[in-house]
């Protein structure tokens, strides 16, 4: 009788596995189709996540949490500032409502190491590698149409898909990860430069964000820094200074950053009349938000604040702002300086821990890092649905393979 009972206890164990290794390789199916869907459509986007996660809870991927952290802390840090965020509806001026709304809009974090589960097998980094590459030149192609007036330019009047401050931050990435990949010099070399070049000639001459255009020259800099020698890095630098002042000077599509140059300028002369542009508008925002974090700078006003907050304090402003636009000042906003050194760390951590990873892993991370830390002093990323759910996919991407060889790596 004890061996029938070990024996079906052991075909229950068996159908366990086999159901939570099914539940793992469909979800590769639904990253990938996530991904696509991130660059392309909100509500399939928000459907997509849902369905990973749920998938994970099923899998009952939650118990190796601990492990996951262990291996990953960038997976650690991205809980404990999701968790944050659910403890500041404790002290939080505003309806519970409205500080739960603003918990979801952050659940990206928990997004992360729910993704890392889904992604740990080489196969799947590599499926999900290809589909940002595709989804990369689905909205070029778009864009490219748009500008050649064959498809109507968004809301905005921009050429591009969704808005351009999430456009670029998509292309400014994907030029830096076309680069490096033909700088590796293996295969598809020309067409790896080829895709750098139209992307880099989209975000300085098609679709003009400043966010993005920003980035890429600071992810320039950083490709000189991993890839050149000392001597050819100078030269890279001269090279793009020479080109960036051409560009400032001579181009009409460098109007949007001579604009935020002026309003920058006149904000800072106290002519208000003349910083309606959105640099100005920004500064305004930066400037109560201190004041907010002034008022309690330790464990800040509250999950979902912001807003009610701000128009407490800026009633003479005829702004209303949902957010400062700037990651760090929202955090710090509503969760204090606790809160944003829980951030920081966030940030560090992904530093620290690329240093565990190959060469052109860890490039790639390190890009991604210089990408949100831009992103995040001009927006709130984090926060926003398509720059968020793409972080939390591409950070989980850029670290997975931590999960499937951590210990080779830290003994070798």
């Amino acid at each position: 009788m004890l061996a029938i009972f070990l024996a079906d206890m052991n075909i229950e164990m068996n159908s366990a596995q086999r159901i939570r290794f099914c539940l793992l390789d469909y979800g590769l199916y639904v990253a990938v189709l996530l991904v696509m869907a991130i660059y392309l459509s909100t509500s399939l986007a928000i459907i997509l996540s849902s369905l990973l996660c749920f998938m994970w809870l099923l899998a009952g991927e939650f118990k190796a949490l601990p492990d996951v952290v262990l291996k990953n802390p960038v997976t650690g840090w991205a809980l404990l500032l999701f968790l944050w965020f659910i403890l500041g509806l404790s002290y939080t001026s505003v309806s519970y409502d409205v500080a739960l709304s603003m918990v979801m809009k952050y659940r990206e974090l928990f997004f992360i190491p729910v993704f890392t589960a889904f992604l740990s097998a080489t196969k799947a980094q590599t499926w999900v590698w290809r589909a940002f590459i595709i989804a990369s030149l689905v909205i070029l192609a778009i864009s490219y149409l748009m500008q050649a007036g064959l498809i109507a330019a968004n809301n905005q009047g921009a050429f591009a898909f969704k808005s351009r401050i999430t456009h670029s931050i998509y292309i400014s990435f994907f030029a830096f990860f076309c680069a490096h990949k033909a700088y590796q010099g293996q295969s598809h070399v020309k067409l790896y430069w080829l895709m750098a070049l139209i992307s880099v000639y989209n975000l300085f001459f098609v679709v003009d964000a400043r966010t993005g255009q920003l980035t890429m020259l600071i992810l320039a800099l950083l490709f000189g820094f991993q890839r050149f020698s000392k001597n050819a890095l100078i030269i890279g630098v001269l090279a793009l200074a020479v080109l960036l002042g051409l560009f400032l000077n001579f181009s009409d599509k460098a109007a949007r950053i001579n604009r935020g140059i002026v309003s920058t300028q006149a904000y800072l002369q106290a002519h208000p009349e003349k910083s309606e542009f959105s640099m100005g508008e920004r500064l305004t925002f930066w400037k109560y938000s201190a004041k907010l974090i002034a008022e309690k700078p330790l464990l800040g006003q509250g999950t979902g604040s912001y807003r009610q907050e701000y128009e407490r304090i800026a009633r003479s402003e005829h702004l209303v702002s949902n957010n400062p636009h700037n990651e760090f000042l929202m955090v710090t906003v509503q969760l204090g300086g606790v809160g944003l050194l829980i951030y920081c760390c966030f940030l560090g951590s992904q530093l620290y821990v690329a240093k565990r990873l190959p060469d052109q892993e860890k490039w790639l991370a390190q890009g991604l890092l210089v990408s949100l830390v831009v992103t995040s002093l001009f927006n709130s990323p984090l926060m926003d649905h398509g720059e968020g759910h793409w972080f939390a996919m591409m950070i989980a991407l850029c670290f997975a393979s931590l999960q499937t060889d951590f210990k080779e790596r830290t003994h070798a």
